[in-house]
């Protein structure tokens, strides 16, 4: 593999373990040689996985919606939202082409904790592999039980008949930061 995109929170999560797992991850990424794409932002979770992959001396690229200012609380902050510094930084009209040019550009993807933005760019990134247009790995950093619900939910949707087992077997669960590095391997 070659680059991964890697989707997650802007927001920093309740603790700073979020931030450090994040940054972890982005160092490792770095040292195995893989190009990380990710968000563009310098906020939150986002901005400490960038900050572990440039430390790393990793190659970094943004990708990030133009003149979007962040959520109404980083606004609120004072907050630079972009990251500046990273190897390469792509602006999208919208969000929607965010998405299409992070999938463009990736071997693949890992999801991390997040809230809406992240679950919209998991099953975009899902759909698009389930209607052919990619057979690219699907990763769910499931650390300390996270995304169970999300594996529970995929369960009862192929339990009902409405995912077919070889889609809900597309999305492979790790739980340590080790465990996604071996899978991108």
């Amino acid at each position: 593999m070659k680059s991964v995109a890697v989707y997650l929170g802007s927001a920093p999560g309740c603790k700073d373990l979020y931030k450090e797992l994040a940054f972890e991850l982005g160092r490792r990424i770095a040292l195995a040689g893989i190009t990380l794409v990710y968000g563009g932002a310098a906020v939150g979770t986002m901005g400490a996985l960038a900050d572990g992959a440039r430390t790393a001396g990793g190659h970094v690229v943004g990708v990030f919606p133009r003149g979007f200012r962040g959520t109404k609380e980083v606004r609120e902050s004072g907050l630079e939202v972009v990251h500046h510094g990273l190897s390469d930084f792509i602006e999208t009209a919208d969000f929607a082409e965010r998405k299409q040019v992070m999938e463009d550009l990736s071997d693949g993807c890992i999801v991390m904790p997040g809230s809406f933005g992240t679950l919209d760019e998991l099953f975009t990134y899902a759909c698009n592999r389930a209607i052919d247009k990619h057979e690219k790995p699907i990763l769910v950093f499931n650390f300390k039980g996270y995304y169970d619900p999300l594996r529970q939910l995929l369960a009862n949707m192929q339990e009902a008949g409405f995912m077919k087992p070889i889609m809900a077997g597309a999305i492979t669960f790790c739980d340590t930061v080790d465990g996604i590095i071996d899978c991108l391997k």
